[in-house]
């Protein structure tokens, strides 16, 4: 299982990996669920404290998808207009009867919303507009692990007042999580790669999914933290056991996706070795990433039963 040179790492991008990180502005609703988890909120106009939010705004395809595992349609106002593109939300399905916003000041004012939730970098406008009109918002960050993903949804689920459906969604993942995981110490290297050969190294959700699946990251393993690049000759040189391929947005080619189709690629790693993920699993975590763990654990164990003789 073979690992290439550090030197064919392309300088990674600054782009962080926040952990859990949840920040919150609290006026009123879901205040003792807050407080409950030992956050420090002042209370201003809004709805009676500890009354659950019945018409919630999201802004962010990331709570989005939280909202939309946690709560009932008749309580969400609106979900971002990234919520309905199957390609990027793991809810598309299950949100089509729900309103949509393109995450503007006055469009937020106009819904008439009692919380909130939004993202760190997105909407900002937005999420000014709310908190000067003394509306709760719950903003949250991106999530490098599963335990990031365990605080967030605490945190989103309580400030809904759906602590109990939270912890089932949490306990869920764990359950599956634990099945998911390796049996022995056997670990083949895999290099997730979106287009333009792009990819993820230490401190990032996708070397988290690959660790629980019991795979060796392929750029972590030669140095790489956070986000960054890889030449297509040094993969040639020394390729991983297992390549897990974005292609980008289906019906939207373009040439960076077509890089991973590179006759040089696919001559070292034909398509047995391209594990296959759905797109929306590793874009925002969240309790359904346990999903990629599982596909990524199949593909350990047939990638050994070709390779290994199935040795246990």
């Amino acid at each position: 299982m073979p690992v290439a040179s550090s030197q064919d790492v392309h300088t990674p991008l600054t782009i962080p990996a926040d952990g859990d990180g949840v920040a919150l502005s609290a006026s009123g609703i879901g205040l003792a669920a807050l407080v409950a988890l030992g956050l420090t909120v002042q209370a201003q106009a809004g709805a009676p404290a500890g009354t659950a939010p019945g018409r919630v705004v999201s802004l962010n395809l990331c709570t989005d998808q939280l909202a939309a595992l946690l709560l009932p349609p008749g309580r969400i106002a609106a979900l971002s207009h990234l919520a309905r593109d199957p390609e990027l939300s793991y809810v598309a399905s299950r949100v089509a009867g729900i309103p949509v916003t393109q995450g503007g000041a006055e469009e937020l004012l106009a819904l008439k919303p009692d919380l909130v939730l939004a993202g760190r970098y997105t909407a900002q406008a937005a999420v000014r507009m709310a908190k000067a009109h003394h509306i709760p918002v719950v903003q949250v960050g991106l999530v490098a692990d599963f335990d990031g993903i365990r605080a967030q949804v605490r945190t989103v689920a309580g400030a809904l007042g759906e602590s109990a459906k939270g912890e089932a969604l949490l306990a869920d993942m764990d359950r599956r999580l634990a099945a998911a995981a390796p049996a022995d110490d056997r670990r083949p290297t895999a290099l997730s790669l979106a287009p333009g050969a792009f990819t993820s190294g230490a401190g990032t959700l996708t070397a988290a999914v690959m660790r629980a699946a019991g795979l060796v990251n392929y750029p972590e393993a030669k140095g790489m933290s956070g986000y960054g690049y890889l030449t297509v000759e040094g993969i040639v040189a020394d390729p991983p056991d297992l390549l897990v391929a974005s292609t980008g947005v289906k019906d939207r080619p373009s040439l960076s996706g077509a890089l991973i189709d590179h006759p040089a690629l696919r001559r070292v790693l034909p398509e047995g070795h391209r594990p296959r993920l759905a797109e929306n699993l590793l874009g925002c975590g969240g309790p359904y990433t346990v999903e990629a763990v599982e596909a990524l654990a199949r593909a350990r164990g047939q990638w050994l039963a070709r390779h290994d003789g199935g040795r246990p």
